[in-house]
Formats: structure tokens, sequence, C-alpha cells
């Protein structure tokens, strides 16, 4: 285990509607917490802005609603920019579903990443959905903490660069 004196906060946010993003968002941060993070996991209608700024990482993630993400989470995105970001460490993360012109919430979430200076750390990670509602694909949440811990080995790892 890490010292926590070195540890800061990591947040991973998530709008859903069906549950499948939460359920997506709640396997990363548990792959995370592995990885000796220290993680909050909160729905974006729980979240002031202000908190990010005091984060360490970002995750970020959204079902695919009409080829982008939902439009809660274009609002929270837009409400980004009136804090500051420049620099800290980020991800984006989605579901979709299996059918191939579903369009993608992870890049549209990237493009306001990037567009706030963040510094984009991991591959967007994508949860797809067999229908509608669910269930998520087979093996998806193991897969998906098995991301976190791979985020969390990335931030640890440039923490002993500095």
């Amino acid at each position: 285990m890490h010292n926590s004196i070195y540890l800061k906060k990591s947040i991973i946010l998530y709008d859903s509607k069906y549950g499948n993003t939460k359920k997506i968002a709640m396997a990363i941060t548990r792959g995370l917490e592995e990885g000796g993070l220290d993680v909050d996991c909160l729905n974006i209608k729980d979240v002031e802005l202000e908190e990010l700024e005091k984060s360490e990482l970002i995750g970020i993630g959204s079902p695919t609603h009409f080829r982008r993400p939902s439009k809660s989470m274009r609002e929270f995105l837009s409400e980004m920019k009136n804090i500051q970001l420049i620099n800290k460490n980020t991800f984006a993360f989605e579901t979709k579903p299996i059918f191939t012109m579903a369009g993608s919430a992870g890049n549209k979430i990237n493009k306001t990443l990037k567009r706030l200076k963040m510094n984009i750390i991991h591959p967007i990670i994508t949860g797809v959905v067999m229908d509608i509602e669910g269930p998520l694909e087979d093996d998806t949440l193991p897969k998906m903490e098995k991301h976190g811990l791979e985020i969390a080995k990335k931030l640890i790892d440039q923490r002993k660069d500095y």
C-alpha cells in the first residue's frame, strides 16, 4: 500500500440513465482504489465544480445518446470552462449500444478535455450495452476494474518522476 500522505483525491464523474454508466464508473473506481488511490465516485448532479480543481485525477463518463454525450453531460462539460483545469490528469469513459453507428460520447468528452488543456492519461474506455437499457456486455465490469488499476499505476508512476 502507498503512503497516503502523498495521495490526493481522485474523482470519477458520470451521468447514467439506465445505470450502466454508473456500474462502469463504480468498477473503474474499484480498480483505482485497488491501485492505491483515494477516489470519490459521483453523479455529475452531486458535484460542485470547484471540487475538480482540488482533484489530482478526473474521470468523466457518459452514456452515448444520439451519437454524443447525454444532454446533462454536455451541459456539465460546458460549465467546466469556468474553472482552472490546465494539466489536470483526466480520462473519458462511455457506454454505447452494440450497433456500429452508435457514435461516441467519449470522443466528444475528450475534445472538451483537450480544449481545457487537460492531460489525457488513458484512451477512452468503452462499455458496450447489449440493448438500449442494458445489460452490459459479459465481462465488462472486470475489464473496467483493470482499466482503473492501469490508470492508478500510471498516476503513481508519474508521481515518482517528480
